[in-house]
């Protein structure tokens, strides 16, 4: 008889992965929030629940009694995982460790506590205490719901007139209904990836620094170069610390990807995750830059035969555009050409548009409002522009 896999969250960020796991002889058994999933492979049963609705998602696995439990989209799949992992007894992450990876204020004391560098940090209850908080730290700072995903509600706030309405903002978005205000560090932005192997603990696979779309002061992710351009000194500091600070978190189990902010030698935590970066990182970068099979590692993993680490890590050159149009603003889309084109290119590795014909475009004001993501590889991080470039020069977007 097959073992059964649950498989949560079925959108296109996990296609790679669900792809793989198609190609088993696994029964799989799908969660998704929408009738929108990913349908590329053969499913036994597919619920269709809020990810945060864990009633609902216990009764339905209860019935299946799976094998194996998998999720590499975001944290409201990865708690699910976490929750149902610790419920059947299934090698997965467990509640305890999940709490600290979702929730930014648990995360922050953590990691406070296991000597890693964090911001100035405060849980404000109200708008006024994040005056006060201001006071004390200065402007600009950071509001941010305790518990959301992809920059919703994140907000850089410079001004004491901006504070009420920024912080209602970062509240509603908040499941918990805390809000968290943080130092703003000026420096560069760095992206750690890694896991969190059986026997040997983190291991960081593959670091990139980044830049910043202009929209929303500089708060969402632009490009992501791999490797980062940083000196041999620091690059290996932030690789360990990466991996102390996966340990001071209490993470166990599976993929982490952790962002970071590098201000002379001191190297502060924005956050991590324990699962894969999102726009296909974990399934696609991560493995290209290495050279490491993670989907292969994380699905034997979760079915209980766990992969040793690495004995060898490659670093080679990839880069991520997370793009929005500046000409597109407040205009309507009215055709896309040379997307087949451009995914036809040896040097693409993946391409994702965000918009469509018809969309009326506005600035992004979040992860999910960005225009679209391209992945190139080059041979050596010197070609990466020129590949790059080359790939988005076959894209044409029409407008009116």
């Amino acid at each position: 008889m097959a073992k059964k896999i649950v498989v949560i969250n079925l959108g296109w960020e996990q296609e790679p992965l669900l792809d793989r796991i198609g190609n088993t002889d696994l029964d799989v058994y799908g969660i998704h929030p929408n009738k929108n999933y990913y349908e590329g492979i053969r499913y036994k049963d597919i619920l269709i629940a809020d990810l945060r609705d864990l009633a609902k998602l216990t009764a339905f696995c209860d019935h299946i009694q799976p094998d194996a439990i998998i999720s590499d989209q975001c944290d409201y799949s990865y708690f699910a995982q976490a929750f149902l992992c610790q419920r059947y007894g299934l090698p997965g992450p467990r509640i305890m460790e999940a709490q600290g990876a979702v929730n930014k204020w648990v995360q922050r004391q953590r990691a406070q506590a296991g000597g890693i560098l964090n911001p100035v940090f405060q849980l404000c209850l109200s708008p006024q205490e994040a005056l006060d908080f201001a006071e004390r730290v200065g402007y600009p700072f950071i509001l941010k719901p305790v518990d959301n995903r992809g920059s919703f509600g994140v907000h850089r706030v410079d001004n004491p007139q901006e504070v009420s309405a920024l912080y209602q903002d970062a509240l509603t978005h908040s499941h918990s209904r805390w809000v968290l205000a943080e130092e703003y560090i000026q420096g560069q932005h760095l992206t750690v990836d890694g896991y969190i192997y059986h026997t040997e603990g983190p291991r960081a696979l593959a670091l990139a620094t980044k830049t910043k779309l202009a929209g929303k002061r500089g708060i969402i992710d632009g490009e992501i170069t791999y490797p980062g351009n940083l000196p041999p000194d620091l690059y290996q500091q932030a690789l360990q610390n990466a991996e102390q600070t996966a340990q001071a978190l209490g993470l166990t189990f599976g993929h982490f990807h952790g962002e970071f902010i590098l201000r002379g030698h001191d190297i502060y935590l924005t956050e991590m995750a324990n699962r894969g970066g999102g726009v296909y990182t974990a399934e696609l970068i991560v493995p290209e830059v290495s050279k490491i099979d993670l989907m292969d590692t994380y699905l034997s993993d979760v079915l209980g035969n766990f992969t040793p680490a690495p004995t060898s890590i490659q670093a080679n050159p990839v880069r991520m555009k997370l793009f929005e149009f500046a000409d597109l603003q407040n205009k309507t889309v009215t055709s896309i050409h040379g997307v087949r084109e451009v995914k036809a290119l040896p040097q693409v590795l993946a391409l994702r548009m965000l918009i469509h014909k018809g969309d009326r475009i506005g600035i992004a004001s979040n992860g999910g409002e960005r225009h679209g993501v391209i992945i190139v590889k080059a041979p050596e991080p010197q070609l990466l522009d020129e590949a790059l470039n080359d790939a988005l020069n076959h894209l044409e977007i029409s407008y009116e």
